[in-house]
C-alpha cells in the first residue's frame, strides 16, 4: 500500500477522467461513475492518483511505484479504458 495520504479525497461527475489528483494541494477528485465499474478498477484509479501524490508526472517512477503497489495495473488500466467514462441510459 502506497504510504501517502490525500488531504482531501471527494467524487464529482466528471466528462472525460477517471480520477485527478492535484499534488500541490494533496487533493483527490474521483469520477462518480466509477461506482458503475468493477471494484478493481476503482481500486486502480486510487492507487494511480495517489501514485500522483508521489510522483506528479507519467514518468518511469510512477510506472515503478504503480508496478510495486498494484502489479496489475496495466490489465486493469485496460479494462476500465475499454468501458465508457459516462453512461447516461442504465436502467435498473
Amino acid at each position: 500500500m502506497l504510504k501517502v495520504k490525500a488531504r482531501r479525497v471527494f467524487v464529482q461527475r466528471m466528462k472525460t477522467r477517471w480520477g485527478r489528483c492535484t499534488p500541490a494541494s494533496a487533493c483527490i477528485r474521483l469520477n462518480t461513475d466509477l461506482a458503475k465499474k468493477p471494484p478493481e478498477c476503482l481500486e486502480y484509479i486510487v492507487v494511480h492518483e495517489r501514485g500522483h501524490l508521489l510522483e506528479p508526472t507519467h514518468n518511469e517512477r510512477f510506472a515503478a511505484l504503480l508496478d510495486l503497489h498494484l502489479p496489475r495495473w496495466q490489465h486493469l488500466r485496460k479494462q476500465l479504458n475499454r468501458l465508457p467514462v459516462r453512461h447516461e441510459g442504465w436502467e435498473f
